[in-house]
């Protein structure tokens, strides 16, 4: 019963973002989803079952996912991406098979231990599928509220013009920041770092004033290392130019907005969060590296549920052991 109405919770959730619905589209839903699987794997385990009935429903959630976005086969990039994906959730899924095989053995620790493991297995390909389908939707949401503020986050420079991936975040916030109606001003985040010849937010700025922003309409923050601290010095900005609440949209790579929004939360910073296409050549490598880094932001959570899931799977291998 428990695990039925979790897994209703989760369709509920991941639905709408399915069929282009934004409603669910933020941090908090998604959080809410990988708490929901690692309630249902625990309670799995408890039980000493397996949860098909989520397993399944996930594989559906995926099939659908490419059936939607079946135009990513029609391209080579996009299909060997595609393909390395694949390959990557094959590899999980065989792995977590051997190690459930191997928990049918009758010794205690071996069977605990590699239920544990199998269970943590699942656990990283369900949210990881779960993150991906957040990714996606940030990707491709249509963007039309009113904001004070466009924040975008900088990416590595290599000479004094901006990649074709930072130039694909500022493509997105030029489109937000046409369909304005009210003055709204546009923050460019990102330091130099020692290999790059000047500023990621001064590559940017130019790159706004050509095509089309009034460089009043352009702040820059210039020393900032990482996303902690782009939104860190941002906030400071803010505070300096507005003494009311305003709204705030970040405008980031696809695969970036969750922790960005996440490290934004951290800071005191309400914001909405729109994403921008990512070459497809290292889309996975960023893709799993940011997966990564949302679930190290909830170290507390990942550590209560690691333990936890570990002695239940201890003691439920002594239990339907003896």
């Amino acid at each position: 019963m428990l695990l039925n109405l979790l897994l209703i919770f989760i369709l509920i959730v991941i639905c709408p973002l399915i069929f282009n619905y934004t409603l669910t589209l933020n941090l908090t839903c998604y959080i809410l989803v990988v708490i929901s699987i690692f309630l249902s794997l625990i309670y799995s385990i408890m039980t000493y079952t397996f949860p098909w009935s989520m397993f399944v429903t996930f594989i559906i959630i995926s099939i659908i996912m490419l059936f939607k976005h079946r135009y990513l086969f029609s391209h080579t990039s996009s299909r060997l991406f595609i393909k390395k994906l694949l390959s990557f959730s094959y590899k999980f899924v065989l792995y977590t098979s051997a190690l459930l095989f191997i928990s049918t053995i009758q010794s205690p620790i071996v069977k605990g231990l590699s239920m544990w493991l199998s269970i943590l297995c699942l656990s990283l390909l369900l949210t990881f599928i779960c993150y991906l389908v957040w990714t996606v939707s940030y990707r491709h949401r249509s963007y039309n509220k009113e904001v004070d503020i466009i924040i975008v986050l900088g990416a590595g420079i290599f000479t004094e013009f901006v990649t074709p991936m930072l130039a694909a975040r500022l493509d997105r916030a030029l489109d937000i920041y046409q369909q304005q109606a009210s003055a709204t001003k546009i923050i460019v985040s990102g330091g130099q770092g020692p290999d790059e010849p000047i500023s990621e937010a001064l590559a940017m700025q130019r790159y706004l004033i050509a095509h089309g922003v009034d460089k009043t309409d352009i702040l820059m923050e210039s020393h900032s290392i990482n996303t902690y601290t782009n939104f860190l010095y941002s906030k400071q900005i803010i505070n300096n130019l507005y003494h009311e609440a305003v709204k705030i949209v970040c405008v980031t790579s696809q695969f970036h907005v969750l922790r960005a929004l996440r490290l934004a939360q951290k800071l005191g910073l309400s914001i909405d969060g729109v994403g921008s296409h990512t070459p497809y050549h290292f889309f996975l490598h960023v893709l799993i590296k940011d997966y990564l880094g949302v679930m190290y932001q909830y170290r507390l959570l990942l550590t209560l549920y690691c333990s936890s899931s570990w002695f239940i799977c201890l003691y439920a291998a002594f239990i339907y052991n003896s």
